[in-house]
C-alpha cells in the first residue's frame, strides 16, 4: 500500500515536471517562431514578433519562475532589435521603481530585525479593544495584518503574524483541522493582500501600473491621491471579509474567551533605541511622500521641489541616516547585511523584466496597440464608462485568481489604457488606479500570491475552503472597485 502511494505521486510530480518542461517549449516556440506567422493587415513582422515574445514571457514566468526567464525577456527585446541595450536599462533596471523598492525593503528589513513590526502586531491583540470579546479580538487582529502590509511586503508581514496565530493556537489547544485556526490562518493571508491594495508604498504589484501612465499619458499620481482610493476600497472589502466570517463561515469562537493576550505583551523586552529610531526613520520617509501630493496646493514652491526628488530619494535618505545612526557601537542598519539579506533580487529583476516587456509592447512603430484598440473598439463603443469599468475589473480580478498579479497588472494596464484613450469616456488615471488595486486581490488559490501559497501549505487550511470563500471575497471585490473605487478615483483625479 506504501509502495502504491509512493508510486503515485512520484507520478504526479513526474507528470506535473513534463507538463511545465512542454510549456517552456511552448513558451520559446511563441518567441522564436511567432514572427513568421503571417502578419494581419496593420501588423507587421516586428508586430508578430513582440506579440511572441510577450505570449512567451507570460507562459515562461508562470511555468518557469521569475529568475533566469527575466534576463531572457530584456535579452531577447535587444536582439530582436525592438529596443537597444540603453532603452531596455533605461526602461528596467534604471527605473526609478526598483530604487524605490530597493531602499523601502531595506528599511522594511531593519523594522523586521529590530521587532518593530512584531511589536507593532502584538500592541494591536493586547489593547483594551481586543479584549472585549472573541469576534472583537479577530477583528482587531486581521486588521492588524491589514495595517501592516499596507506599509511593507505583504509576505514579512504574513510572516510577522503567523508564529503569533500559531503561539494562540497553542495555548488554547487549537490543532490542525479546527474550523477556528483555518478560519484565523487564511484570514491573514488574505488580509495582507488586502492591506497590500492600500499604498503604493513598498508595493511593486500598485507602482507598476502608475509607472506606466506617467510615461504614456504624462498622468501623476501621488501617494496620497492612490492611497485615499486604495484604503477606502480596501476597508470596504475588509468590512465584507469580516461579515463572510461571522455569517457564512461562522466557526466557534468560545476558545478566544480563555486567551490572554496581555501574557504576550508582558513578553516584551523593553522597546530598544534602535526600534525607535527606526520608527521614527520609516514615519518620517512616509510623511514627506503624503506631503509631496499636499502641499502643492498651499505653499507651491516648496511642493514643486519635494515633487521634484520623486519617492525614491526620501527612501535612500531613511536608509543613509540608519547607516549613519550609531546604537551601542554599531549602526541600526547594517547596509550589507540589509541589502543582501533584506532585498528579494528576484523580484527587482522581475519587476525591470515586466517595464522592459510593457514599454517594448506599447511603441507606436509596432502598431500593437493600435490593432489591439481598432479590434476591440467597435465591441465596447456602446458600453457605458461603468459598464466598461465593471467588465474590466471582473476579468481582472477573476483571472487574477490563478495568474501572478504583476503580469496581470501589465497585461490589463497594456490592453485596457490604450483602448480607454481612444473611447474618451473613460477616466484612464482612475482606470489604472483600479488596476493597480485589483491586482493584489487574489485570495483563492495557492499560486495566485506568496501569502495564500504559504497558508495552502502550511496545514492550517483546506484549499476548497480557501477557493470558496476566496471567490466570495474576489466578487465582493470586483462591486467595490466598480462601484466605489472608480466614481471615488474619478472625483479626485479630475
Amino acid at each position: 500500500m506504501q509502495t502504491t502511494v509512493k508510486q503515485a505521486n512520484s507520478r504526479a510530480i513526474l507528470g506535473r515536471f513534463n507538463f511545465n518542461k512542454l510549456m517552456q517549449v511552448v513558451s520559446f516556440a511563441f518567441i522564436f517562431l511567432f514572427r513568421f506567422v503571417p502578419a494581419p493587415a496593420g501588423l507587421t513582422a516586428d508586430s508578430m514578433q513582440m506579440i511572441g515574445i510577450f505570449v512567451g514571457m507570460l507562459l515562461l514566468w508562470n511555468f518557469a519562475g521569475i529568475g533566469w526567464t527575466s534576463l531572457l525577456c530584456m535579452s531577447v527585446i535587444v536582439l530582436f532589435q525592438i529596443m537597444t541595450q540603453a532603452e531596455v536599462f533605461a526602461s528596467g533596471l534604471g527605473n526609478w521603481v526598483n530604487s524605490f523598492l530597493y531602499a523601502f525593503f531595506m528599511i522594511s528589513y531593519v523594522m523586521t530585525q529590530t521587532g518593530l513590526s512584531k511589536r507593532i502586531a502584538i500592541w494591536s491583540v493586547s489593547n483594551k479593544l481586543a479584549s472585549r470579546g472573541p469576534w472583537t479580538f479577530i477583528i482587531v487582529f486581521l486588521f492588524a495584518s491589514v495595517f501592516l502590509s499596507a506599509f511593507m511586503s505583504q509576505t514579512a508581514a504574513l510572516l510577522v503574524f503567523i508564529p503569533i496565530a500559531e503561539e494562540l493556537f497553542k495555548e488554547l489547544g487549537l490543532k490542525k483541522g479546527d474550523r477556528l485556526p483555518q478560519m484565523i490562518i487564511l484570514g491573514l493571508a488574505m488580509c495582507v493582500g488586502i492591506g497590500s491594495s492600500m499604498t503604493p508604498i513598498g508595493h511593486a504589484i500598485v507602482l507598476i501600473p502608475l509607472t506606466f501612465l506617467a510615461r504614456d499619458a504624462h498622468i501623476n499620481i501621488d501617494v496620497l491621491s492612490y492611497s485615499i482610493v486604495g484604503i477606502a476600497t480596501g476597508l470596504l472589502v475588509f468590512i465584507v471579509f469580516m461579515l463572510i466570517y461571522k455569517f457564512f463561515y461562522r466557526p466557534d469562537v468560545k476558545p478566544l474567551r480563555n486567551f490572554n493576550a496581555q501574557k504576550l505583551r508582558a513578553e516584551l523586552p523593553p522597546i530598544s533605541r534602535q526600534e525607535k529610531i527606526t520608527a521614527a526613520v520609516f514615519v518620517a520617509v512616509i510623511v514627506i511622500w503624503i506631503i509631496q501630493g499636499t502641499i502643492g496646493n498651499i505653499l507651491p514652491d516648496i511642493g514643486a521641489y519635494l515633487s521634484s526628488i520623486g519617492n525614491a530619494i526620501p527612501a535612500f535618505i531613511g536608509v543613509i541616516l540608519l547607516c549613519l545612526i550609531n546604537v551601542d557601537g554599531k549602526p541600526v542598519m547594517d547596509f550589507k547585511t540589509a541589502s543582501t539579506q533584506g532585498v528579494p533580487w528576484n523580484t527587482l529583476i522581475f519587476n525591470a523584466a515586466v517595464l522592459v516587456l510593457s514599454a517594448a509592447l506599447v511603441q507606436d512603430k509596432l502598431g500593437i496597440t493600435k490593432y489591439f484598440t481598432k479590434i476591440v473598439r467597435p465591441i465596447v463603443s456602446d458600453f457605458s464608462s461603468f459598464l466598461f469599468i465593471l467588465v474590466a475589473m471582473f476579468l481582472l480580478v477573476m483571472l487574477k485568481q490563478f495568474i501572478s498579479s504583476t503580469i496581470m497588472a501589465t497585461v490589463f494596464y497594456s490592453l485596457l489604457i490604450p483602448l480607454a484613450l481612444t473611447l474618451g469616456n473613460i477616466n484612464v488615471a482612475a482606470l489604472t488606479i483600479l488596476i493597480a488595486a485589483g491586482a493584489s486581490y487574489a485570495w483563492s488559490t495557492p499560486p495566485s500570491t506568496i501569502p495564500m501559497a504559504l497558508a495552502g501549505g502550511s496545514g492550517w487550511v483546506d484549499l476548497k475552503v480557501m477557493l470558496r470563500y476566496g471567490l466570495a471575497l474576489a466578487l465582493a471585490g470586483v462591486l467595490i472597485l466598480s462601484f466605489v473605487g472608480y466614481p471615488l478615483a474619478s472625483m479626485i483625479l479630475k
